[in-house]
C-alpha cells in the first residue's frame, strides 16, 4: 500500500517508518524539520507543516493515489508546565487535523489512522479504562483534553462510509527520546518520588506503538477507537523498577510529589481487533541505560 505519514520523524517515526517499509509498503513522510533528511533511503519526502498557509490544497494534490494516511503530527513539550508549552501541539491537533481531514476527503483517500492519547481520560482509580471511559472534565486539564477531543471529532466527522478511519489512543510513550529519559535522570539524582496516593500509570514503548500503527494500516478498520498500552503499573512500582534498571536507590513516597492521575488502561480491544501485543516492553534496554 501507499502510506502517507504526517509528522513521522520523531520518537515514533524512527520506529514507524522502518516498520512500514519492512512490511513492504511505499511510504511518503511529510514533516517541516531537518529530521526529514534522516529518513531511510527510498522513503518519499514532503517538506511542509500542517499549519502552513494553503496546506489543504497542497495536501489534496499530494494525497492523490494514497491508500492510507497516518497522522502522527504532535509537538509534545518536554516541560508540561512551561508557559505556552502546549500551544503548538494544540494548534496541530485542532486546526492541523481539520485541515488534513479536509484534504483526505477531497483526495478520496480510502483510509486514515489517527494517533491520539489516553492522557485525556479522567482519573479512573483502580478501575480499568476501556475506550468508552469518559474524557476528563476537570477545567484544570482542559488545555490538554479539549484539543484531543477536537482532534478525534475531526476524524469522526469524515464519516465511516467514505473513509475507513481508526483512532489509536496511545498510553504515555517510553523509550529513547521520551519523557522517560527525564524521569531516569531524576531517579539517578534522587528527586523522583511517588505520591502516597498515586494509582496506576499506563505506558507503551514507541516501538510497540509503531507495530500497532502498522497493524491498523493493514487492517483498515472502520470507525475503530483502540487503546494502545502495555500492562499498567502502580506509579510506585514503575519508579522503583526504573531505579533498579538504573542501579539507583529505590525512591520512597513523598507527600510533596505531584499526585499522578490514575490511568489503568485496557488494550483488550487492540489485542482482538489488531492481533497486537507489546513485544518491546516499557523498561530501557541495555543500550539505553544511562544514555538518555
Amino acid at each position: 500500500m501507499r502510506v502517507f505519514a504526517v509528522g513521522a520523524t520523531g520518537v515514533l517515526g524512527r520506529h514507524l517508518v522502518p516498520e512500514l517499509v519492512r512490511r513492504g509498503h511505499e511510504v511518503v513522510v511529510m514533516s517541516p524539520g531537518a529530521r526529514l533528511d534522516r529518513l531511510p533511503p527510498g522513503v518519499g519526502r514532503v517538506r511542509a507543516d500542517l499549519l502552513d498557509p494553503g496546506i489543504t490544497d497542497r495536501l489534496t494534490e499530494a494525497l492523490t493515489g494514497v491508500d492510507v494516511v497516518v497522522n502522527a503530527a504532535t509537538a509534545i513539550p518536554r516541560d508540561f508546565t512551561a508557559p505556552g508549552a502546549w500551544d503548538r501541539n494544540t494548534n496541530l491537533r485542532v486546526e492541523g487535523t481539520a485541515r488534513l481531514m479536509r484534504a483526505v476527503v477531497a483526495a478520496d483517500v480510502p483510509a486514515v489512522v489517527q494517533m491520539s492519547v489516553t492522557m485525556a481520560y479522567a482519573d479512573g482509580g483502580d478501575h480499568w479504562l476501556t475506550e468508552t471511559a469518559p474524557f476528563d472534565q476537570d477545567p484544570a486539564r482542559a488545555s490538554i483534553v479539549a484539543p484531543v477531543a477536537a482532534m478525534e471529532q475531526a476524524v469522526r466527522d469524515i464519516g465511516g462510509d467514505q473513509v475507513a478511519w481508526t483512532i489509536l489512543r496511545g498510553a504515555r510513550f517510553v523509550g529513547a527520546g521520551t519523557t522517560q529519559d527525564t524521569i531516569r535522570e531524576r531517579i539517578r539524582a534522587g528527586t523522583a518520588h511517588p505520591h502516597p496516593n498515586d494509582g496506576y500509570v499506563s505506558l507503551v514503548h514507541t516501538a510497540d506503538f509503531a507495530t500497532a500503527t502498522a497493524a491498523a494500516v493493514e487492517r483498515g478498520l472502520r470507525g475503530a477507537v483502540l487503546n494502545i498500552a502495555d500492562e499498567p503499573l502502580l506509579v510506585a512500582d514503575y519508579l522503583r523498577g526504573l531505579a533498579d534498571h538504573e542501579g539507583a536507590r529505590a525512591p520512597g513516597t513523598s507527600t510533596e510529589a505531584v499526585r499522578e492521575i490514575s490511568h489503568r488502561v485496557s488494550s483488550e480491544a487492540a489485542h482482538e481487533q489488531l492481533a497486537w501485543r507489546p513485544e518491546h516492553g516499557i523498561w530501557p534496554r541495555h543500550s539505553e541505560l544511562r544514555c538518555p
